[in-house]
């Protein structure tokens, strides 16, 4: 099916031819200024503030060789991680699973419930404008197909959002795995998409970057629920504003009015979830070329087939 994690935040890459309450914990007082204002207890980490945690990495799907059972889940290494004292004072670190250009995600249970969560970790100047719309969305949301975040701690350099953990994987990893999925199943899934974009759609929340990495099964079995994750690049409509603008999305996924650079709506994640329905039902992408230019054409004129056979059972 090839890679399709490459995006496009805005102002970057090819021109082509737009909840409830949660308990924030602030390093020093909470203020506009609260960035220059360090409490005593977080001013000069030292090395017990770093935490030595097991990195856990996906083996390779592609890779079809034997190997040793330790090798066949996972690859498991040490990584070294500066945490804010009151976030492991409240949590057990337990491994790196995943990371991003400017975030990382640690597993982590806490101490007192022993409830696992995952706790994700993002750099405060960098990645300024994917965890203030994250966190804008989060913060409002509660519906069972979106994840929850439970609470978020901030520091001069840092912002930890603590959220629920889902262990079942993503749904690129399933469609991987499976090759493509019987139509029963996609309808599914593509139930599950449905229900929780509607409900984001009338919080006037568009997502803008829906792609099968960034759906998470909860847990590892067939009946798993599907959560809807990463609003790095999701926008919310404000009172009088119908359209949006900016143009954002990972390419195989954007609809057509945003690489036409027309105003467009919510609709753009209804266009994403049409490919994502088509990548299960086939195992293949309706739209994928290695050159951005005639990748951007197929999408702008919808030029696709599909020939794979749909099986019910």
């Amino acid at each position: 099916m090839g890679c399709v994690n490459a995006k496009l935040v805005p102002g970057e890459g090819d021109d082509p031819p737009g909840g409830p309450g949660l308990e924030t914990v602030y390093t020093g007082e909470h203020s506009k200024n609260k960035d220059d204002k360090l409490s005593k207890d977080s001013q000069g980490l030292k090395d017990k503030d770093f935490t030595d945690i097991e990195r856990v990495t996906k083996a390779d799907p592609g890779d079809n060789q034997p190997q040793a059972p330790s090798q066949q889940a996972t690859d498991k290494r040490k990584y070294r991680v500066k945490m804010d004292p009151r976030v492991t004072a409240k949590y057990d670190i337990k491994a790196l699973i995943g990371r991003g250009s400017f975030s990382r995600v640690v597993r982590v249970e806490h101490r007192q419930s022993k409830q696992p969560y995952a706790i994700k970790m993002i750099d405060r100047v960098q990645g300024k404008e994917v965890f203030e719309a994250e966190l804008a969305v989060l913060r409002r949301v509660k519906h069972k197909y979106v994840i929850t975040l439970v609470e978020v701690f901030e520091s001069r350099d840092k912002v930890y959002m603590v959220m629920e953990l889902a262990t079942g994987g993503e749904l690129f990893d399933r469609i991987i795995a499976k090759g493509s999925f019987t139509e029963r199943d996609a309808i599914r899934v593509m139930r599950m998409v449905m229900e929780g974009l509607k409900y984001l759609h009338s919080l006037g929340i568009t997502h803008r970057d829906l792609k099968p990495e960034n759906l998470l099964y909860y847990h590892p079995g067939h009946e798993s629920r599907i959560l809807i994750t990463d609003f790095g690049l999701s926008a919310h409509r404000r009172a009088g504003e119908e359209y949006m603008q900016t143009t954002c999305g990972t390419p195989e996924y954007i609809a057509p009015e945003i690489l036409a650079r027309k105003p467009y709506n919510c609709l753009v994640d209804e266009w994403a979830a049409g490919v994502i329905c088509y990548i299960m039902l086939s195992g293949t992408m309706p739209f994928d070329d290695e050159n951005r230019t005639r990748l951007y054409r197929q999408i702008l004129t919808a030029k696709y087939s599909y020939t794979s056979e749909v099986g019910i059972n």
